[in-house]
């Protein structure tokens, strides 16, 4: 093997001693902000809510061995398959955790705090810029470009307006920013010197670290190849059919390499239940302030440079001035039409999410500009500066947005005439040098005024703080030491319903067993649960949320919650929870018909037997709720109420035939007055109701006797398209439910109204002759005493779940639509639940001859081209 000695290193040092520089320039206002205000370098929305809870659990996970399943990832699953589409397969943060994990054994970082991970991604985001620069550095020097403009056009890239939008609202999105440099250098490294290697690392890189973006690197990086297999450069040394064949040999050597995590991301796409989108996409988006990409996007800024490379027309018989030109052209005019959007986003609900590669495109444009900057003539060049000018200025002047970058264009337009003018080469080459000192200022201004106007809006900058974090808000001390205290009296399997206002992931940063998750992607299985089965109400209608259960007690209670946590003015507490604590902030309750844990049944429902989420509730009560297996017991339905109460419209008219309401300004609805031997008979009432808004086209609330349901605008992507809706009522001492709704025309029927009385919950036989022991992947039942029938536990059932009894392998029921059940005998002592993800031996298989493939591939294919040449 041949050594490598410091003259080999020296270079790559340089380089990335450079890049580090440069990439500390570009995020020196997001670190001068933290030290003056504690401005924190993560949006307050999905950042907080999503993002740093779960790099928190994560590590915590990863680090303690458990790398595939919890009970406490929502209501349980599998966290590894779920949350490939953020870290758990993304190669940038195994790096962050690595690094985390080694640098805490000397420093002692309280890495169990989100201010932690708040203060970790300036870290990262520099060492993400750092390491995309160097990438970049030498892709551009692979096509061509000169060793300053080619880190010019990489600062740029890296230190651009959408970098900085993609790592403050979602980090693992600037993942791409590393990997598309990545890709291109490995398609260029062939299509020139037929080497092989970094394309095929490319490729796993991608496919490992987010399958989600690698649909996009993939359909970009098929779209790079057919054209510069099409128009091929003077550089191109290897055959255009050789070409074709390579590459497809690579790219699976590539995917073959990333099964063990592309696999299990894909897994989780297409197991997340969404509603298709089906609402009609315009052909170019509304010509407002956002359409504007040239003054005050809120995604991306393209400099106006750009404009006076693509005028410069001289330039354009270069393959890759030309190239980069026309690239920059073809995405620019793209980015009005939400089709591309929808196109990249899979198909479906247009998404801007591409636009990376505009900016990667006009960056290396511009570097190919400066590059030959001084063949410039003068004529030329100040012709090319008007079109950017008029658009910067009337800009500026129309929309009510000033930025103080404007004045760059003088300056810049000022000192690149002196480099055209000026004939002393010394003198020349200083104004060449401040150009490009003043680019980089202008990049750096550009993105500080962008971020104060668009990413630290005043709507978002007080909550972008590090005192946000730590305030009640968020993540209060208070919080901590009441969850610590209620986690002290928790068995195994118990859960705390809790959650900071809208914080779903709550319990990802506050360490607990809870109900709730807020996740893009999660199993269809919760779905289904949630909104068909039992049509649960989430109280702020998400697709990627789910929290709570309406306040149902036979749901709390199976779903083994022992402890309700409530700020002192919410009144939404289920039946027979008892209140047990309040310190004037928040209170506590404790439920008073806990469910076991482990149950034993011979009584088997069928779903399809089952028609009422409230005969559902209590089948799962008597017995468990089978898919696959016959009825062994009859269930009595519960009674449609609807019949003996009357619904009368207030503020409101019935329209056709009493199919549709239309509700009064400011508000209006129905009042259902319910008789009082059943308001007697009744603790609570479920009200069954399909409820569409047909106009307005507008966010709207749904009140049901103070519980406010909010819904969203009919055409939002983010709608459930769920209007089959149920509510928990407490049975009203004044005999009447109130439905409220926002002004509008709905359609809406009353489908049924159920009683409860809790008869099934009382029925529970309270056996607690088990033990449970919770380790993530493995968990064990023992038992003192059994019967023949069904062990049902509230273990979220996933495909990849086993058991054994007793040590001998058995078959785990989905039971419950989401627990798991296995069938165990009157002498069984010990029940083991074990989860690895379906295939994931055989994907570990597939990796690892992925690896020795590339190398018997590489090495073979390389002998092959030396004894060509030769």
């Amino acid at each position: 093997m041949k050594r490598l000695n410091f003259q080999q290193l020296k270079q790559p040092l340089i380089i990335t001693s450079i890049a580090f520089l440069l990439a500390v320039i570009g995020h020196s206002f997001y670190i001068y902000r933290f030290f003056k205000d504690g401005t924190i370098f993560t949006g307050p929305n999905d950042g907080l809510e999503q993002m740093l809870p779960m790099q928190l659990y994560l590590y915590h996970k990863f680090i303690s061995g458990k790398f595939f399943y919890n009970l406490d990832f929502g209501l349980g699953g599998d966290f590894y398959t779920d949350l490939a589409y953020y870290y758990s397969t993304s190669i940038i943060f195994f790096i962050n955790m690595i690094a985390i994990r080694f640098l805490d054994f000397f420093f002692n970082f309280h890495v169990d705090t989100v201010t932690f991970w708040a203060k970790n991604a300036f870290f990262i985001s520099v060492a993400k810029s750092t390491a995309g620069i160097v990438a970049s550095y030498y892709y551009f020097r692979k096509i061509k470009m000169n060793p300053i403009s080619a880190m010019l056009s990489s600062y740029l890239f890296l230190t651009s307006a959408i970098y900085f939008r993609f790592t403050l609202y979602w980090s693992f999105f600037s993942d791409v920013f590393i990997f598309l440099p990545l890709l291109l250098l490995g398609i260029e490294r062939y299509i020139q010197n037929e080497k092989k290697g970094i394309f095929i690392i490319a490729t796993a890189c991608i496919f490992i670290n987010n399958f989600y973006f690698a649909y996009y690197q993939v359909l970009f990086g098929v779209v790079y190849f057919l054209l510069r297999n099409v128009f091929r450069s003077e550089y191109d040394t290897v055959p255009r059919l050789k070409q074709w064949f390579h590459f497809l040999i690579m790219a699976v050597l590539g995917v073959m390499i990333s099964a063990f995590a592309f696999f299990y991301g894909a897994k989780s796409f297409i197991q997340n239940d969404r509603v298709p989108y089906t609402q009609k996409i315009p052909l170019f988006d509304p010509f407002d302030q956002n359409a504007n990409i040239f003054y005050d996007n809120y995604l991306v800024i393209v400099l106006f440079i750009t404009l006076q490379a693509l005028l410069t027309f001289k330039f354009y018989h270069h393959y890759f001035y030309r190239f980069f030109a026309l690239m920059s052209i073809a995405l620019m005019l793209l980015s009005f039409t939400p089709f591309i959007d929808s196109i990249f986003n899979g198909f479906s609900a247009p998404q801007k999410r591409w636009h990376y590669l505009i900016t990667f495109f006009t960056s290396g444009l511009i570097g190919f500009y400066i590059m030959k900057f001084k063949e410039i003539s003068i004529q030329n060049y100040l012709y090319s500066l008007i079109p950017g000018f008029v658009i910067v200025f009337m800009s500026h002047y129309y929309i009510h947005k000033a930025v103080t970058w404007v004045w760059f264009l003088p300056m810049i337009a000022i000192v690149g005439l002196c480099v055209l003018i000026v004939h002393n080469n010394k003198t020349k080459q200083y104004f060449y040098y401040g150009l490009i000192v003043l680019i980089i200022a202008f990049n750096w201004d550009t993105v500080r005024v962008h971020n104060k106007l668009d990413n630290y809006n005043p709507g978002i900058d007080k909550r972008a703080k590090l005192s946000y974090i730590e305030s009640s808000v968020y993540d209060s001390p208070l919080q901590r030491q009441i969850v610590s205290e209620l986690k002290k009296k928790l068995k195994p399997g118990e859960r705390i319903d809790w959650r900071v206002l809208e914080q779903d992931n709550t319990p990802m940063y506050q360490n607990f067993n809870g109900v709730s998750l807020y996740s893009s992607i999660f199993d269809g299985s919760l779905t289904d649960f949630y909104y068909k089965q039992l049509k649960i109400n989430i109280k702020e209608e998400s697709l990627s949320r789910y929290s709570t259960f309406n306040s149902r007690s036979n749901l709390e209670s199976l779903m083994n919650v022992k402890y309700l946590v409530r700020k002192d003015y919410q009144t939404d507490i289920p039946e027979n929870f008892k209140l047990i604590g309040n310190n004037g902030k928040y209170k506590i309750y404790e439920n008073t018909k806990m469910v076991p844990f482990a149950r034993i049944t011979n009584r088997i429902t069928n779903s399809n037997d089952l028609t009422t989420p409230i005969d559902r509730e209590h089948a799962m009560l008597e017995g468990f709720v089978s898919d696959t297996m016959p009825s062994t017991f009859s269930l009595q339905p519960s009674t449609n109420l609807l019949s003996e109460m009357k619904v009368i419209p207030s503020g409101a008219q019935w329209l056709n035939q009493n199919i549709s309401l239309k509700v009064n300004p400011p508000s209006g609805g129905l009042i259902i007055e319910i008789p009082k031997h059943l308001q007697q008979k009744y603790k609570d009432f479920y009200v069954e109701m399909y409820v569409q808004l047909q106009s307005p086209v507008t966010n709207h609330q749904i009140n049901i006797n103070n519980y406010a349901n909010n819904r969203l605008f009919q055409t939002s992507k983010y709608r459930t398209h769920q209007d089959d809706l149920m509510y928990r009522v407490k049975s009203p001492d004044n005999g009447k439910i109130l439905i409220g709704l926002t002004a509008g025309t709905y359609k809406l029927t009353v489908k049924g109204i159920y009683g409860e009385d809790y008869t099934s919950l009382n029925n529970v036989q309270k056996n607690h002759d088990y033990q449970f022991i919770d380790k993530g992947n493995k968990m064990t039942v023992k038992l003192d005493h059994s019967q023949n029938g069904y062990l049902v536990v509230p273990i979220t059932y996933r495909d990849g779940m086993h058991a054994k009894v007793d040590g001998k392998d058995v078959k785990v029921e989905r039971a419950n639509y989401l627990m798991s059940a296995v069938k165990v005998a009157k002498d069984t002592k010990t029940v083991e639940f074990k989860y690895i993800p379906p295939y994931f031996y055989l994907m570990v298989c597939i990796s690892l001859l992925g690896i020795i493939l590339s190398f018997i591939y590489i090495r073979a294919t390389r002998k092959e081209r030396i004894e060509t040449h030769v």
